[in-house]
This record gives C-alpha cells, sequence and structure tokens, in this order.
C-alpha cells in the first residue's frame, strides 16, 4: 500500500532530486471559494442582462442556459489555459496545477481536467470530487487522476526586485567579519547569477539532493570568474561555501555602493 506524502519528488534533467508540496484540501477548498465567487457574480450580472435585453422572448432561454454552462466550465479552462494552471483563486491561494513529473500542465491535460470535472460533481455539488480530495495520497480529483496532474503549493520565486528589498541569506560557513577571498570576481557574474545563488541558499535546506545542485552551480559560476582546474577541485568539496561568499561579496558591494550615494 502506497504511503501518503504531502511531497511531490521531482527529478530534474541534472539528476537533482527536489521537492514541491502538494496543495493540502484547505488552500484547494479556499482557491475553489473565490473561483466560484467570481462565477457566482459572473452568472448574476449575464442574469440581469438577459432579463434586461429578452425580458419577453421565451425563445432564447436555450441560449441562457447554454450561455451560463459556459461561463460555469470555461470559467476554468480559459484561466488554465492563460495562467499556465491558475485561477484567480488558485493565484490568490498560492497554488498551481502541474503534470505529474513535475513539468508545467500542458493543454491536452487541462482539457482532460475540466472536462472530467463534470463528473467530480456527481451526485451534488462536487461530492465525488471531494472523497476523491481525501481519498487519493496526492489530494487529487478524478480530473487530476485522469489528466495526470496535481495541485502544488509554489514556493515565492526570487526575483531582483525581491533580492532588493531583503539580500540577507543564512550563511552557514562564512563569518560577516572575515574578508572575501580574491578570487571571488562579481564583476564577471550577473544579476541572473546572482538570483541563482540567493535562491539556492534560500531553499537548499528543502532540497533533497542540495549537494549535486550546489556543485553545479558552484562550478559555473567559478570557470565565469576564471577560478584555475586546481582550486576548483579544491572548492568543489565545499560549494556552499564558494556560493555563500559569493552572496557575501554582493552584498558588500551593495553596501559601498549605498554609502556613495
Amino acid at each position: 500500500m502506497e504511503s501518503y506524502s504531502d511531497k511531490l519528488s521531482i527529478d530534474t534533467p541534472e539528476n537533482i532530486l527536489l521537492d514541491a508540496e502538494i496543495a493540502g484540501f484547505g488552500s484547494r477548498f479556499v482557491a475553489a471559494l473565490m473561483d466560484y465567487v467570481v462565477i457566482l457574480i459572473l452568472l448574476i450580472a449575464v442574469t440581469w442582462l438577459f432579463i434586461r435585453v429578452q425580458i419577453n422572448d421565451t425563445a432564447i432561454s436555450p441560449f441562457y442556459y447554454v450561455t451560463i454552462f459556459l461561463i460555469t466550465w470555461a470559467y476554468h479552462l480559459i484561466f488554465e489555459l492563460v495562467w499556465n494552471g491558475q485561477t484567480p483563486g488558485k493565484r490568490r491561494a498560492g497554488i498551481r496545477v502541474i503534470q505529474s513529473n513535475g513539468l508545467p500542465v500542458t493543454v491536452s491535460a487541462i482539457l482532460i481536467r475540466n472536462i472530467i470535472r463534470l463528473f467530480d460533481f456527481l451526485p451534488v455539488f462536487y461530492g465525488l470530487g471531494l472523497v476523491m480530495l481525501f481519498a487519493t495520497k496526492r489530494t487529487q480529483r478524478l480530473g487530476d487522476l485522469a489528466a495526470r496532474t496535481v495541485v502544488i503549493r509554489e514556493q515565492r520565486q526570487v526575483t531582483l526586485q525581491t533580492i532588493k528589498e531583503d539580500m540577507r541569506v543564512q550563511y552557514l560557513y562564512v563569518k560577516p567579519i572575515e574578508p572575501v577571498p580574491s578570487y571571488i570576481q562579481i564583476d564577471l557574474l550577473t544579476q541572473d547569477d546572482r538570483r541563482r545563488v540567493v535562491d539556492y541558499l534560500r531553499r537548499r535546506a528543502k532540497i533533497a539532493d542540495g549537494t549535486g545542485l550546489a556543485n553545479m552551480l558552484a562550478r559555473q559560476l567559478a570557470q565565469k570568474m576564471g577560478i584555475d582546474t586546481m582550486a576548483m577541485g579544491r572548492l568543489a568539496q565545499r560549494p556552499d561555501m564558494l556560493l555563500e561568499q559569493i552572496a557575501r561579496a554582493f552584498e558588500i558591494a551593495d553596501q559601498i555602493q549605498n554609502k556613495e550615494r
């Protein structure tokens, strides 16, 4: 029997094992509630328009019901296609639909999971869907099982703006009072390199195989800084230290720049 887990293990092309947090019932319920509030507002608006425009025309009724059905069903479909697995509710709740192998959700998967959504409503409002959420180990409804998708909690991405707002990282090997080694030449690195370093240092405790990812990142940046092969061999034994030294060098550069302003 498979054990239940709130983690989705993702094997990257670099053979690095990452963990993504499965969205639980609570976050999915909040997202669904917000989405259906929006849908309800749309239905009320459409109903009001039909009443105002065709108040005495009984022939409009079939078209009205078709419109109501399309709004209710196509809402999730359209937003998940446009927003890569998110609806307004999912975006606010910080969750996203992805493939079960960790890759971004495909168009065919979105189509399948939203077609099967009709069966999740049986016998009453999301009755079967709720049962499946609690019965499956990855909190999947029928549509997710058919489309091979899961809903995960999104981790906050580190962007240049967030780095400027909060440059702090937790140092394990570098002491702030120690000078940065001369081989750390951040003028040869880019802001994209800096983002990758800070992102790794902030998430390393949650990464299943952090050593492999740290080695790969440290090797790439060492080459860009022109560190010789022998030194790279020594640094490869302590990749986290090199990455912390790079992060510290950027911090010092920012401090100097701020003082000069």
